[in-house]
């Protein structure tokens, strides 16, 4: 959809399309409502176009919200009889923090978001949870537990992207998401210093999460530091929760072993 209305607005103005297209938030709430507004009935497309919008972020939230409730439930499963009052006090407490992206300058703050901290540590998430998952935990491992829940073996292929050829492209595309990072504009608005300071510590506040709880658990953890890390790279729960399903993935291990 963003190249024809690209190329509906280079027409009618007489600009190339590299200057009529914008990216981010406008794209969705001022070129999209424009290109709608010149359709038959503008208010009933109009219309539908928002409802999607909203139905469309609901469902994200969904993802979003679920992960941070199972995170929070798997570190203190004693709360997990509490699950409805943590999930309505997730969500009001996002709703507070959300309050400031409807103010008129919410655009600039969700653009300053958006340019940082949904980029480059969503890159650096993706990057540690491909390693750990491929490396340390092992991709036979992987390998053998998927197969247990999808009963059939997978292709090579994904074992190989899965240990080679993700982490590089992730890799490639984190250093050049650095390299090439622009500061951010919103409206031809070029943002003050601290603004941009925020940005970035916005973004590095959720990347030093990882090696944050790294450094707690080692401190934690009694022995040497090799016993340390040994002892933490250790998941002695791991595996399905269901207990007639830990049976059998444990007779799948010992099967997978002996083979």
């Amino acid at each position: 959809m963003i190249a024809p209305v690209g190329g509906l607005f280079s027409d009618q103005t007489g600009l190339p399309v590299s200057a009529v297209a914008t990216g981010g938030p406008g794209l969705a709430f001022v070129t999209y409502p424009e290109a709608v507004g010149m359709l038959p009935f503008p208010q009933l497309w109009a219309s539908l176009f928002f409802v999607m919008l909203f139905l469309l972020g609901v469902d994200s939230m969904f993802v979003q919200i679920e992960a941070i409730i199972s995170s929070v439930l798997d570190v203190y499963p004693r709360l997990r009889t509490h699950k409805r009052w943590i999930t309505l006090g997730t969500c009001f407490a996002m709703f507070l923090v959300s309050i400031s992206c409807t103010t008129h300058g919410g655009m600039y703050l969700l653009q300053l978001m958006d340019w940082y901290s949904a980029a480059i540590s969503v890159i650096l998430v993706c990057i540690v949870e491909v390693v750990a998952v491929s490396w340390i935990y092992g991709v036979q491992n992987f390998v053998r537990d998927i197969e247990f829940m999808i009963g059939r073996s997978i292709e090579r292929y994904w074992i190989v992207s899965w240990k080679i050829v993700t982490p590089l492209v992730l890799t490639f595309i984190f250093f050049t998401t650095i390299v090439y990072n622009t500061e951010v504009t919103y409206n031809g608005v070029r943002y003050p210093r601290w603004a941009i300071i925020l940005g970035w510590a916005s973004c590095f506040a959720s990347m030093i999460c990882i090696p944050g709880y790294a450094i707690y658990e080692l401190a934690r953890t009694k022995g040497t530091i090799t016993e340390r890390v040994r002892k933490s790279l250790t998941a002695n729960d791991w595996g399905p929760a269901d207990i007639l399903q830990r049976t059998l993935w444990k007779s799948h291990v010992e099967t997978s072993y002996q083979m």
